[in-house]
């Protein structure tokens, strides 16, 4: 860890091209994430992001039975500049969304659509939200869920275009 932090001595921005990562941000990552192994740094706009493997934190609404204790999941962590965790995306089996999603989506005009990924995204003081990613044929879309299976939003793009344009 000590590498990590004497690699990210600069503030979150392209300089040179180079994508650096501000030692107060590696900080509250590390505070926050302490079990996080196989960490990635990019810049992502004015967003510094960290992609990496972790167990899973507890979250009520997830069905985790069957899913062995050890296993890690993909996380990213969005961090802005003044190091102040903004969110995290946990990318999930579709198995273990809550029921109440998986019957929104089952009951959604897009069931019959191939399931590509799943998603969890938490926000400090928001509540969850769980995006399933589905195609067919050559369509693609981001169905916005909340924990008790209300479809709330469709979208064409991924949510991290709506993070950097100010709209999530």
């Amino acid at each position: 860890m000590a590498m990590g932090l004497a690699f990210g001595l600069y503030a979150c921005d392209k300089k040179d091209d180079d994508k650096k990562v501000g030692v107060e941000v590696l900080k509250a990552f590390e505070q926050k994430f302490p079990q996080a192994v196989q960490v990635d740094w990019d810049v992502e706009g004015r967003y510094c992001v960290a992609e990496f493997k972790d167990a899973l934190p507890a979250i009520g609404e997830l069905s985790t039975d069957g899913i062995p204790a050890n296993t890690l999941f993909e996380f990213e962590a969005w961090f802005d500049n003044s190091a102040n965790w903004l969110m995290t995306v946990i990318d999930v089996p579709y198995k273990i969304l809550p029921q109440a999603v998986k019957q929104g989506f089952t009951a959604s005009s897009y069931s019959a659509w191939k399931v590509e990924d799943a998603d969890v995204i938490q926000r400090n003081g928001v509540d969850n939200i769980y995006i399933i990613e589905v195609e067919q044929n050559d369509k693609e879309r981001y169905l916005y869920f909340n924990k008790d299976g209300k479809l709330s939003q469709e979208k064409k793009s991924d949510f991290r275009v709506d993070l950097l344009r100010g709209t999530l």
